[in-house]
């Protein structure tokens, strides 16, 4: 069916999480852990150390104590740097890189590559996603699956829904972020490719509101949402994943941290099932 400039009522409820901004007196985050082989403890505040994971943040002036033969990389994506710790000794991570404070270990430090540099990763390493909600609940349950979060220009973007069962119907509507309807259409299939021709907005935020019809005039609604990425990070980001064949496993991770900032899905997902969670639904009978 056609696309059609309706403006539609706020029927529906964004409720999008925002980011966690630090309180006054904490510590910021200034590195990033891309890899840890063996005991590896990072003390903060004078705790008890805790073993670090992959992806996690590093805050200023924490302490990293390793064992004989353990290893840990640290990512500073500000700076531009890379410092590999090896045991035993302890390290302080500080504003700007690493420094050794104790113990028999190496520190190394190399620079980031350009490409992963461009994309702007942020040193508290990953973020919470936005989610869309429809206001009710019923037992009827209808699920939007994808996409979710952050769409690149070149991926052909299918809405995915979980069917209820035979003889439904169902109605997809997209929105952009001023209300107006852009494409509307109805399948009776658990999923919607939108065409090719459909000009969607970099940087724009749509919304895809889903009503399905069933059986004795049942009916339940569900609701996504994802935003196109700005064509400048597109271009970083296809930069950055052309020069992985030759990136080792940090610049492997800073990589998929990078994608998980900017909303995208997991680089091993792909279909409607890895573009992001169920959205709550509301439904009625």
């Amino acid at each position: 069916m056609a696309a059609c400039s309706a403006r539609v009522a706020p029927a529906v409820l964004f409720a999008i999480l925002a980011l966690a901004r630090p309180q006054p007196g904490w510590a910021q985050p200034v590195a990033i852990v891309t890899e840890v082989d063996g005991p590896v403890r990072i003390i903060v505040h004078g705790q008890r150390g805790v073993p670090p994971e992959v992806a996690g943040p590093v805050e200023q002036n924490a302490t990293v104590v390793l064992d004989s033969g353990a290893r840990i990389v640290l990512a500073y994506p500000r700076q531009g740097s890379i410092y590999e710790l090896r045991g035993p000794g302890r390290f302080v991570a500080g504003v700007d890189g690493v420094q050794a404070r104790s113990g028999k270990g190496s520190l190394a430090r190399r620079d980031l590559a350009a490409e992963l540099r461009a994309l702007r990763i942020r040193p508290e390493g990953t973020t919470l996603q936005g989610s869309a909600a429809m206001r009710g609940a019923s037992a009827l349950e209808l699920q939007a699956e994808g996409p979710m979060g952050s769409q690149l220009a070149r991926d052909a973007i299918r809405l995915c829904w979980r069917p209820l069962g035979p003889n439904w119907t169902y109605r997809v509507r997209l929105i952009d972020d001023d209300g107006a309807i852009v494409f509307e259409a109805q399948t009776d299939d658990a999923v919607m490719q939108l065409p090719a021709t459909l000009p969607l907005q970099p940087d724009g935020l749509y919304l895809w509101h889903l009503v399905a019809q069933g059986p004795s005039g049942r009916s339940a609604e569900a609701v996504g949402q994802f935003r196109r990425v700005d064509a400048g990070t597109e271009q970083a980001i296809l930069r950055a994943e052309s020069a992985l064949g030759h990136a080792d496993p940090t610049e492997r991770a800073l990589y998929r941290i990078a994608r998980q900032q900017h909303g995208l899905a997991a680089i091993d997902g792909s279909g409607c099932a890895s573009a992001g969670g169920a959205s709550p639904v509301s439904g009625r009978n």
